[in-house]
């Protein structure tokens, strides 16, 4: 799954092309849309650097068939009589459209790069495919000063929307997942992948202290990977040389941004969907959900 940065650039493209409604009431709750954006990831971060249950209810909602979860999200939503939980599942739609398409070329990628990097691990390769790509997104999307632009200034946990939405995921976690989460657990973890993110953003100051930790644990990169590089991987992660890449389909030659533009009608005509559920009460047709965020079939 690509990293946040990514996330929010996709959010924020989708966002002018989408429909009048949609683009209102997500520029009306931008810290709702945004979150959203982040999908189920936040959850991972609670109580980081240790994992528990909320990392793993992630990854179920990562990997199991996505339709119950996202008909969780619009009642959830329909129950708090506050647009910021309809902008909220607008975001979500962004994080499934990306994730589902781009999945499989983030894990050939990081394959590929078990020949610059064979000591790191699958899990340290991804994260840092994803946070190469970061980087090239927000040069090629961030007009104003890329170098210095700061995503994760734009993730507030302490926003008025924040209150909504972990009530909508903590209720969909328990619809969809069977899953006992609290609003506040939800919450937390808004707070905890901040902080990460907040760290992890200036990570020339910290590299070295997490690269000596790495060794002594005998797990090269698993954290020192969450750093987005200064300058673009030699490996070219993104494929802008539109090598030939393995997947469940065959081989392909797409690079990221080809994929990240095929991923905005998906999204687009989710968002329209859930739009229609949230005031028409109209059910979401199954056909949106043909795999999980994984991209595997359902």
């Amino acid at each position: 799954m690509p990293s946040y940065a990514t996330h929010h650039i996709f959010a924020a493209t989708v966002q002018r092309v989408t429909g009048d409604s949609a683009a209102h009431i997500a520029a009306t709750y931008p810290a709702g849309y945004r979150w959203g954006a982040q999908g189920p990831d936040p959850l991972y971060y609670y109580h980081a650097p240790f994992s528990g249950p909320l990392g793993r209810l992630a990854r179920r909602m990562h990997t199991e068939p996505p339709g119950a979860l996202f008909e969780a999200l619009c009642v959830a939503a329909v129950q708090q009589h506050d647009a910021a939980a309809l902008a909220y599942v607008f975001g979500f739609c962004t994080h499934y459209a990306l994730d589902r398409v781009t999945h499989a070329f983030l894990e050939a990628q990081a394959d590929r790069l078990s020949l610059y990097l064979p000591n790191y691990s699958a899990e340290a390769r991804r994260k840092l495919v994803e946070s190469d790509i970061d980087g090239i997104l927000i040069t090629n999307y961030i007009a104003a000063a890329p170098a210095e632009f700061e995503a994760f200034r734009l993730l507030d946990p302490s926003a008025a929307e924040c209150t909504v939405l972990a009530r909508v995921l903590a209720g969909a976690a328990k619809s969809a997942c069977g899953a006992r989460v609290s609003p506040a657990a939800v919450y937390r973890s808004l707070h905890d992948m901040r902080r990460v993110l907040h760290l992890t953003h200036s990570g020339s100051h910290i590299r070295g202290r997490l690269v000596h930790l790495e060794r002594l644990a005998g797990k090269a990169g698993l954290a020192s990977s969450l750093i987005r590089p200064a300058e673009p991987l030699a490996a070219d992660c993104a494929n802008q040389s539109h090598r030939p890449w393995s997947s469940g389909n065959g081989e392909r030659t797409e690079s990221f941004c080809d994929l990240f533009d095929a991923a905005v009608p998906l999204a687009v005509s989710l968002q329209r969907a859930v739009l229609e559920r949230y005031y028409q009460q109209k059910p979401l047709d199954p056909r949106f959900f043909p795999t999980n965020f994984c991209g595997a079939a359902t």
